[in-house]
């Protein structure tokens, strides 16, 4: 699912949505490897993570799916 909200928050297809999608794959010093429309996209991509991330009902959520996952393990 990561990769096709990706893809949706790119908008317009092209070198933006190509790195947007292959961000998690691109680490710190390759970022220089590509165009800069494709960079674009890799920070792009890590801006979205970053926001998510930190956000407080994504926190919320995942606390909430912990607590689940722990109560189906206890049955």
């Amino acid at each position: 699912m990561n990769f096709l909200a990706h893809i949706y928050l790119s908008g317009d297809p092209g070198p933006l949505m190509i790195g947007n999608f292959i961000g998690d794959y691109v680490k710190g010093n390759q970022l220089e490897r590509f165009s800069p429309e494709i960079q674009k996209g890799i920070r792009l991509h890590r801006m979205i993570d970053d926001f998510t991330d930190h956000h407080a009902i994504v926190k919320k959520s995942t606390a909430r799916f912990k607590l689940v996952i722990n109560v189906m393990l206890q049955w």
